[in-house]
């Protein structure tokens, strides 16, 4: 059965508002969109203290919700400062526990490079990082890399390259679709056999198109087992504007079934 999801970040505004929390929005994904997977932005989190993770990971049991995605802010492997590297290294290790003790299915730990090539020292460090982490998850049945949103990551040959000598079934991308700086009209082609899970976005998918279908299309070809996830960035309607997505979500998905 296919599984869908709406990114927390898509009630950004409700968040800064005071109006959700991170409990409120795990009640939302089960009872307003009758959802079994979470799509959390760590942003929503208020602590990373043992009583808070732990009561997470207690309301995930009582609804029977699975995280589909953990997407860590600050945790950047990537960056000029070595302390501030440090810093950060240790900011992945705790999510890569917190991710064990969720269950999570994939983790996103970006690479922090903000340039549309990496150095060799950039490109190095990234492996070392990226084969630590893959290892861990798999050992823990998850994934773990990068998401398309900085401008290292949204160079499709950066991740493919990466993919290649990192050389583990621990490493997949998080990607959102079509969000490239180059190689746009071939980017999630290529990407596609190492994504581990795919973030739907109004910005760069045309919902009331057939580009939407064909996207799902390739990635059903690819051989993608992950969530349908999406993220509403408007800011406004919240509830709302994600309900509507999520309904043409699964539309398209229900259509790519139908024609496989």
């Amino acid at each position: 059965m296919e599984a869908f999801s709406i990114g927390s970040w898509s009630f950004h505004a409700l968040f800064k508002a005071g109006k959700i929390n991170l409990f409120g929005y795990l009640e939302s994904i089960k009872y307003r969109y009758r959802l079994h997977h979470a799509d959390i932005w760590s942003g929503m989190l208020a602590s990373t203290e043992e009583g808070y993770i732990q009561s997470i990971k207690e309301t995930l049991d009582e609804e029977g919700l699975t995280v589909a995605n953990l997407a860590v802010d600050g945790a950047d492997i990537w960056h000029d400062d070595p302390d501030i590297r440090e810093q950060r290294y240790r900011k992945a290790l705790l999510h890569l526990d917190i991710a064990r003790r969720w269950g999570v299915q994939t983790l996103r730990i970006d690479m922090g490079v903000n340039a549309l090539e990496l150095t060799n020292e950039q490109f190095e460090l990234c492996v070392q990082r990226y084969r630590e982490y893959a290892q861990y998850a798999h050992d823990h049945g998850f994934r773990v890399g990068p998401q398309t949103h900085q401008k290292g990551s949204q160079v499709p040959h950066n991740l493919k390259r990466l993919y290649a000598e990192i050389s583990s079934p621990g490493f997949g991308i998080v990607l959102n679709v079509s969000r490239w700086l180059t190689d746009q009209e071939i980017g999630d082609e290529l990407v596609a056999p190492f994504t581990a899970h795919v973030q739907f976005d109004r910005a760069f998918v045309d919902f009331a198109g057939q580009e939407l279908l064909q996207k799902i299309q390739l990635f059903h070809q690819a051989g993608y087992k992950g969530c349908w996830s999406l993220e509403f960035r408007g800011g406004t309607n919240e509830y709302l504007e994600a309900e509507h997505d999520l309904l043409t979500l699964r539309r398209a998905v229900k259509e790519a079934q139908s024609k496989s």
